[in-house]
């Protein structure tokens, strides 16, 4: 990890492929209402999972390229499938310190769980990569985790599709096996997985905890920014890119930040 520059009125870079990683950067704000920060979702182009480990590197390596333009005074990658698939490649575009929400993420499983099972759903790229269980058995030694792709899921966030009895139904349907493997903790390996919290806690019940990725990457941005943090009374500026604009973008930006004189949403060529 490089260190933080000196530019503090500089943004910091956000990037997902899709509306998920708005969770993490409300999460940002909320952490660090004084910063301003850049945001692209190369939605044009979701799922990313779907695709090979060669496309995705290209993808995320294209976005990065974008927000490099930017010139951002930190980065973060706010998508778990990047993280697992093309994490060296994207740091190396960007070349400013880059946080990604893995990392984060399964520390703050490992300081939550007792029984040392841990249940992970992420896309089937970020499971065949197994960084998850890898990364949390560095944390944790003996750690058991059980890992569940959960590839409907990314779409029906991307059409605004998270409420009622057919995504409780699919969700319910992913976490047959974490269930029986009887975890403590569920880490939601997607960021667009927050958009499903409900209907996971109440699946697996109140003694399982569900780890917050926006909250801890959140806390994991504050810690490496030290003393370059933004010093105002006034709130940052919130740019938000995407590589396709459509209602559920604004319906999520609408629910996610309160004040929207500080957001503009603004269309971007993939």
């Amino acid at each position: 990890m490089m260190d933080m520059t000196t530019h503090d009125h500089a943004p910091i870079a956000v990037f997902d492929s899709g509306l998920g990683g708005l969770t993490v950067l409300a999460a940002l704000h909320r952490r660090l209402p004084s910063e301003s920060f850049v945001f692209f979702a190369d939605r044009a182009r979701v799922p990313y999972a779907s695709l090979s480990p060669a496309l995705i590197t290209r993808y995320a390596c294209e976005s990065a390229g974008f927000l490099s333009e930017q010139t951002p005074k930190a980065a973060v990658i706010a998508c778990n499938t990047v993280s697992a698939v093309a994490l060296r490649e994207v740091e190396g575009v960007l070349k400013v310190p880059v946080i990604n929400v893995l990392h984060p993420t399964a520390a703050a499983a490992a300081r939550v769980t007792r029984n040392k099972r841990i249940g992970v759903l992420a896309t089937n790229a970020t499971v065949k990569r197994n960084t998850y269980s890898v990364v949390l058995n560095e944390l944790v030694p003996g750690v058991e985790v059980t890992s569940q792709g959960c590839p409907l899921l990314v779409p029906l966030v991307e059409e605004g599709w998270t409420e009622g009895d057919i995504p409780r139904l699919i969700v319910e349907h992913y976490l047959e096996r974490i269930q029986t493997a009887k975890v403590d903790t569920v880490v939601l390996g997607c960021t667009h997985y927050e958009y499903f919290r409900e209907h996971i806690q109440h699946a697996m019940g109140g003694a399982v905890s569900l780890v917050d990725t926006p909250a801890a990457t959140a806390d994991e941005v504050a810690r490496h920014l030290g003393d370059s943090r933004r010093a105002s009374d006034r709130p940052g500026r919130i740019d938000i890119y995407s590589s396709d604009i459509s209602d559920a973008l604004y319906r999520v930006v609408e629910s996610l930040f309160s004040d929207h004189s500080i957001v503009t949403i603004n269309p971007v060529s993939s």
